[in-house]
């Protein structure tokens, strides 16, 4: 792999021009590729019964003395409550705290990708948003792949970004989404900075997250990435 698992916390990249190009036909095929439905990952990872999974992705990069406080680093890493202006301000006061918030914004529990459609429920079940989105030309330095919904009253979910993972290449998404294109280019300012939206299939499998766990862990802690 020649790019980081969860690439915002160890990058700083700034997303260019945007052009929008209508393509309202077949489902193209990345989200052919992630079909399926998604809940947070972070708050399954660091479930009890995963903890060994972590002490052995992590002793043999940092040590068995150093494995306990590295998994809790790395939990940490992606499970800070603030975002935006807040975090803007609290990170420049405190830049060696710097952590992201990796959680699902505007009361989504679960985000279900159906062809060109994307929608999201809350705790209960109920539905929160759902629209059709189509692929945007995106001349970038980074390799996110970008969307934006055919409604005018998508609101907070108009536009989408998703890294190019998936459950079959690195057991998990990564995605951000916006009412302002603005906001999605870049980590580090605006309305959703230090924000990314991190995802696991909500049917994952055993296998699966400790494969994800074996891959945050190595890439985020392996010298030379």
């Amino acid at each position: 792999m020649n790019r980081r698992f969860f690439s915002l916390i160890l990058c700083c990249i700034a997303f260019l021009a945007f052009c929008a190009v209508g393509q309202a036909e077949a489902t193209d095929d990345y989200l052919g590729q992630i079909a399926g439905s998604y809940v947070e990952i972070f708050p399954e990872m660091d479930r009890e019964e995963y903890r060994d999974a972590w002490i052995a992705a992590v002793t043999p990069l940092v040590g068995e003395e150093n494995a306990e406080a590295t998994v809790d680093m790395l939990i940490g890493m992606c499970t800070a409550e603030p975002y935006g202006a807040e975090a803007i301000a609290q990170y420049a006061d405190d830049p060696a705290g710097m952590r992201f918030n990796c959680s699902f914004l505007g009361g989504v529990e679960r985000f279900t990708v159906d062809g060109n459609t994307i929608s999201g429920t809350d705790a209960d079940g109920n539905v929160v948003f759902s629209h059709n989105y189509v692929r945007m030309d995106v001349d970038s330095e980074s390799d996110f792949i970008f969307y934006q919904s055919e409604d005018a009253d998508a609101g907070q979910f108009a536009y989408f970004a998703f890294s190019p993972d998936t459950m079959a290449t690195t057991w998990h998404l990564e995605f951000r989404y916006s009412e302002n294109l603005e906001d999605l280019y870049s980590w580090f300012e605006g309305a959703y900075a230090y924000w990314n939206a991190s995802a696991i299939a909500a049917d994952y499998t055993d296998e699966d997250m400790r494969s994800a766990i074996g891959l945050f862990a190595t890439e985020n802690l392996s010298e030379g990435e």
